[in-house]
């Protein structure tokens, strides 16, 4: 059975941050045949986002019609700093976690992780210029 691997994406978010698990997880797919992953993005609601340079992404999913994630990532980039006052995003954060395989972030990413509650008793850390945040 292929896993959904879900890469959320929000406005602000650090293209490299998203990409560079994308890329990873796409080609790790490919080099099995194209039958271990798939691998989607997903944002809070319809439409292009776009990224902390500009770049428009259109997410292949919405939060509410996203496929159940056996992996589950959270970039990071100057957009996480909004999500973090967001109560019903960090509670879709916390139900989907349950269930995951894997959750999973790139620097600031871990702040919304934390925010929501899934990085109890772990040792963590991000952009050296976000520690602060974790304080």
């Amino acid at each position: 059975m292929k896993k959904n691997v879900v890469i959320f994406i929000f406005p602000e978010v650090e293209v490299l941050d998203f990409a560079g698990p994308y890329e990873v997880f796409s080609v790790a797919n490919a080099l099995s045949g194209h039958e271990n992953f798939n691998v989607i993005t997903a944002a809070e609601s319809p439409g292009s986002v776009h990224a902390c340079t500009g770049l428009k992404v259109v997410p292949d999913y919405t939060l509410e019609n996203c496929p159940a994630p056996h992996v589950l990532i959270v970039p990071g980039g100057f957009g996480t700093r909004a999500l973090l006052n967001k109560p019903a995003l960090l509670e879709w954060f916390r139900v989907k976690a349950r269930k995951a395989e894997v959750v999973m972030s790139v620097c600031t990413g871990a702040w919304v992780l934390a925010k929501a509650g899934l990085l109890e008793g772990l040792r963590i850390t991000t952009h050296h210029d976000g520690l602060d945040v974790f304080a």
